[in-house]
């Protein structure tokens, strides 16, 4: 009995593990980091469209409503291919955002003047860092060649939004008037 069963348990490792291999060569079996990256990296993409129209129409700084279309042009093509490897995959991609970036994008749609324009910021060099994270660590622990390479395609993009942010949010604080320049106990103009 104890031999019959071993036999069973070897046989559905062997299945199992050729499953796992499969990843490889059949884009309609996707691992549970494979699936997670696609789904993490759609509800960004859908975050940097929305938050990217937002600041877009309503900044006052040139710089800031460039960056805005730039990023909303940009993840609106990277969700697309990201519906594409998808809808290979068989993974379904939500239609709107996770709460979490719901939350996000529902604060920055409250703010005006700088403080849209701060929060926007802050926003995209945290989002960025999280994606670049998202996508090395797909580069090297994820199984879908496809996905793998996709990601790898778009971390140098990812890289350079991210330096931009943190430019443009730099440049925000040594402006006159910005918050670097306020003396702590000067009331906010």
């Amino acid at each position: 009995m104890r031999g019959y069963i071993f036999l069973i348990l070897t046989t559905l490792f062997v299945t199992l593990t050729g499953c796992e291999n499969d990843d490889k060569t059949d884009p309609s079996v996707v691992g549970e980091l494979d699936k997670q990256f696609i789904l993490e990296a759609a509800d960004d993409a859908l975050f940097q469209v929305n938050a990217g129209q937002v600041v877009a129409s309503r900044t006052t700084q040139d710089s800031i409503q460039k960056y805005g279309e730039e990023m909303t042009t940009d993840h609106t093509q990277a969700g697309k291919e990201l519906q594409t490897l998808a809808a290979a995959r068989k993974v379904q991609l939500p239609t709107t955002l996770s709460d979490e970036r719901q939350q996000q994008l529902d604060s920055l749609s409250m703010q005006t003047g700088l403080g849209l324009d701060t929060l926007y910021l802050n926003q995209m060099v945290a989002v960025q860092g999280r994606v670049i994270r998202m996508m090395e660590i797909e580069g090297t622990s994820g199984k879908d060649t496809e996905l793998k390479q996709w990601a790898s395609n778009r971390l140098p993009i990812v890289r350079q939004f991210e330096e931009r942010a943190k430019a443009l949010r730099d440049s925000l604080r040594w402006r006159p008037g910005g918050p670097a320049t306020r003396r702590s106990g000067d009331p906010a103009v």
